[in-house]
């Protein structure tokens, strides 16, 4: 039978091992691999020319992916705190561009919040992974 302590770890392992897929998904995806229409649209609303819309996508998704590592090498409060600030940022970035996507079957709400949950999910386990290991 597991330890409490063990239990956390776990569930600590599997929040960032499910965040890192997630990031590095949409990072490479519909970025890197296919550069879909809604990718384009976003930079096209930012009035970047035409020629650089490409490489914005991929450094986008460069980025996403770079970020999706973090939650592979490091266990640290910080990186959730981004992710909950950033995903936050985006979902209201998107709100004003696309405000008619909070209500289709495949939505921000949904990712977002699915994201930001698993990040307060691993910042409970590693609060009470302080509390139970000796200092």
């Amino acid at each position: 039978m597991k330890s409490p302590t063990e239990i956390l770890q776990q569930i600590l392992k599997f929040c960032q091992l499910m965040l890192a897929a997630l990031w590095i998904y949409q990072g490479l995806v519909p970025k890197l691999i296919f550069q879909v229409q809604d990718e384009q649209y976003v930079w096209q609303i930012l009035h970047i020319p035409t020629i650089y819309i490409g490489w914005m996508i991929s450094l986008s998704g460069i980025i996403e992916i770079f970020f999706g590592s973090l939650f592979l090498l490091f266990t640290h409060k910080y990186v959730h705190w981004l992710n909950i600030l950033g995903l936050i940022g985006l979902f209201i970035f998107v709100l004003f561009i696309y405000p008619n996507r909070i209500y289709q079957a495949f939505n921000p709400v949904v990712m977002n919040s699915a994201m930001i949950s698993l990040s307060v999910i691993a910042l409970w386990c590693l609060a009470s992974l302080r509390q139970t290991t000796p200092e």
